[in-house]
């Protein structure tokens, strides 16, 4: 009978010790590389998800500064406007108008073309130098002159061109285009004049 020499097992069993705990480590290894894969993309999802998240965000803020900064130029220039109309037509006592009439106006516009697209910001800009231009070279107590119906109308036109501009940049959606905006009625609508409502 031959006898296995003691020193076979004992290799065969320390091979298959070294072969586990090879298998294991080389196991273990390539699970965390796999969690650690997971881990990044995982991470990387996140962060973008905050990125397209802050993007959104002050994207509203933006939007919000550029709503805000039309309506309070619209609104300036309107009042811009009317001094220019009430010195024209003799609603105000004294022959020259107040020195910096315009400031709040043109203060607004500063603000609006920083936040405005160029369409907007250069019919803004023209809607404020048309106003400007009706007080300025109006002359107090004549609504007769024919320059003061050219410069009303002038500032209509301009108005209207930026208010349309407005309300497209900022996506206010329009029932029927063929109609005009509010406070406006386009030439040879049934019982309308031209022009806005407030200067006519």
């Amino acid at each position: 009978m031959t006898s296995t020499p003691l020193w076979v097992p004992l290799v065969v069993a320390g091979v298959g010790v070294v072969a586990t705990l090879v298998a294991g480590t080389v196991g273990a290894l390539i699970t965390q590389r796999w969690s650690d894969r997971r881990e990044t993309v995982a991470w990387e999802r996140e962060r973008q998800r905050e990125r397209e998240s802050w993007a959104r965000e002050d994207e509203a803020r933006t939007f919000e500064h550029r709503r805000q900064a039309y309506v309070e130029f619209y609104e300036a220039v309107k009042a811009l406007a009317r001094t220019a109309y009430d010195h024209c037509y003799g609603f105000t006592e004294e022959p020259e108008l107040k020195e910096g009439w315009q400031s709040d106006a043109f203060a607004k516009l500063t603000q609006l073309q920083f936040y405005a697209d160029r369409a907007v910001a250069a019919a803004a800009s023209a809607a404020y130098s048309a106003a400007w231009s009706w007080g300025q070279y109006g002359v107090h107590d004549a609504p007769d002159d024919p320059s003061f119906h050219e410069r009303q109308q002038r500032f209509d036109e301009a108005e209207l061109e930026m208010l349309l501009l407005m309300r497209q940049s900022l996506s206010i959606p329009e029932a029927d285009l063929a109609l005009p905006p509010p406070g406006y009625s386009y030439p040879g609508n049934q019982g309308g004049d031209e022009g806005s409502d407030d200067e006519s």
